[in-house]
C-alpha cells in the first residue's frame, strides 16, 4: 500500500506541474482549428520551411519543456497546420536543451562538454528537421500524422466576397488533422478571414473539442508519468552507472541504448555522468546518453506512440537515437 501511495503522489505531482502548459497548448490548438486558420498557417510555414526549421530549433532549445510536456505542444502545432519538418526540430530540441540544462551542464561537466552538448542538440534537431522535409517531399510522410480516435469539430469553408470563411461541420475520419482551407488572399485577407471566423465560432463546440483533445492527450501523458514513477522508484542509479562506465568501442551505442529505459531528467542524469567522466567515461558516451535519453526514454516514447502515427513515431525515435550515435562518435574524435 505504501508503494502505491508513493507512486500516486509522484504521478499527482507530475500532473500538477505540467497542467498549466498542457491546458494552454490544448486550448490554443483547439481555438486555431475552430477558426479554420490551419490551412493558412501551413501555407505560411511551407513558403519559408528552411527558416521555420531554424526558428523551431532555436525556440525548442530555449523552451523549458521536458520530453513528456512537449507532447501536447507538438500535437497542437500539427493540428494547427504547422508542417512536420519544423515541428520535428522543435520536438527534438525542446526536451534536450534549455538555458537551465545548459547552466547545469556547465556546472557539472565543464565548458567543453556543455558546449558539445549544445552543439549536438542543435545539430540533431536541425538534421531531424531537414530529414523530415526530405521525406515529406519524397512522399513518405503523407496523410494523417496523428492518431485521431474520434472526429473533432471543425469548420467548412464558405465563400464571402473574395475570401473563404468557415461554416460549421464535423471533420470526417480521413485527413482531418491536416485538412484546412487555402491561404488568405492579399489585401486585408487575414483580417477579414479572422473576423468572419470569430463571428461564427460556436463556443459550445469549441468546449467539446477542448475536452476531447484533453482526454486524448491526457491519458497518454498519465501513462508516461506512471512509467516514470516506476523507473524512479525501482531502478537503482548504481545500475545505470555500472553500464555507462564501460570503456570500449561499444561505449557510445551502449550509452544511447541505456537512455531508453533508464534516463529520467537532467537533474538526475548530470551528476551520474559527471562522476563517470571523472572515472574515465568517454565524452562521446556522455553526449550520446544526454542526447538520446530525453528523446527516447520510455515515458516519452509511450506518450509519442499514443498520439503519433507509426511512421512519425519511427522518424522521431530514429532521428533522436541515430543523431545521438553520430554526435557521440564525433565528440569522441574531437575531445577524447
Amino acid at each position: 500500500m505504501n508503494e502505491i501511495l508513493w507512486l500516486a503522489r509522484f504521478v499527482a505531482g507530475a500532473v500538477v506541474a505540467v497542467l498549466p502548459a498542457f491546458l494552454l497548448s490544448v486550448g490554443l490548438a483547439v481555438l486555431i482549428r475552430s477558426l479554420a486558420l490551419e490551412g493558412a498557417i501551413r501555407r505560411a510555414f511551407e513558403a519559408r520551411v528552411g527558416l521555420g526549421i531554424l526558428l523551431a530549433t532555436a525556440v525548442g532549445a530555449f523552451s523549458p519543456l521536458c520530453s513528456c510536456t512537449v507532447i501536447p505542444v507538438v500535437s497542437g502545432l500539427l493540428l494547427s497546420g504547422v508542417p512536420l519538418a519544423p515541428v520535428m526540430s522543435f520536438w527534438i530540441a525542446s526536451p534536450t536543451m534549455d538555458p537551465e540544462i545548459f547552466a547545469l551542464s556547465v556546472a557539472t561537466l565543464g565548458w567543453p562538454l556543455a558546449l558539445a552538448r549544445l552543439g549536438a542538440t542543435l545539430a540533431v534537431s536541425l538534421g531531424a528537421g531537414w530529414l523530415t522535409l526530405a521525406l515529406t517531399r519524397w512522399g513518405f510522410l503523407t496523410g494523417d500524422l496523428l492518431r485521431l480516435a474520434a472526429p473533432p469539430p471543425a469548420p467548412v469553408l464558405v465563400q464571402i466576397g473574395g475570401l473563404r470563411s468557415p461554416a460549421r461541420r464535423t471533420i470526417s475520419g480521413g485527413s482531418g488533422c491536416c485538412a484546412g482551407g487555402p491561404a488568405p488572399a492579399a489585401g486585408g485577407g487575414w483580417r477579414s478571414l479572422l473576423v468572419a471566423s470569430v463571428a461564427r465560432l460556436e463556443w459550445r463546440t469549441v468546449a467539446r473539442g477542448f475536452v476531447w483533445e484533453s482526454v486524448r492527450l491526457g491519458r497518454w501523458l498519465l501513462l508516461a508519468f506512471v512509467l516514470e514513477a516506476v523507473i524512479v522508484r525501482y531502478v537503482p542509479q548504481a545500475a545505470i552507472a555500472q553500464v555507462l562506465g564501460r570503456e570500449s568501442w561499444l561505449a557510445v551505442p551502449l550509452a544511447a541504448l541505456v537512455g531508453v529505459p533508464l534516463y529520467l531528467n537532467s537533474a538526475s542524469a548530470l551528476p551520474i555522468v559527471s562522476g563517470l567522466i571523472a572515472q574515465g567515461m568517454q565524452p562521446g558516451a556522455a553526449i550520446a546518453f544526454l542526447i538520446a535519453g530525453p528523446v527516447t526514454t520510455v515515458p516519452a516514447m509511450a506518450a509519442v506512440w499514443g498520439v503519433a502515427r507509426p511512421r512519425v513515431f519511427a522518424l522521431y525515435a530514429g532521428a533522436g537515437f541515430g543523431g545521438a550515435l553520430l554526435l557521440g562518435a564525433l565528440t569522441n574524435l574531437l575531445l577524447a
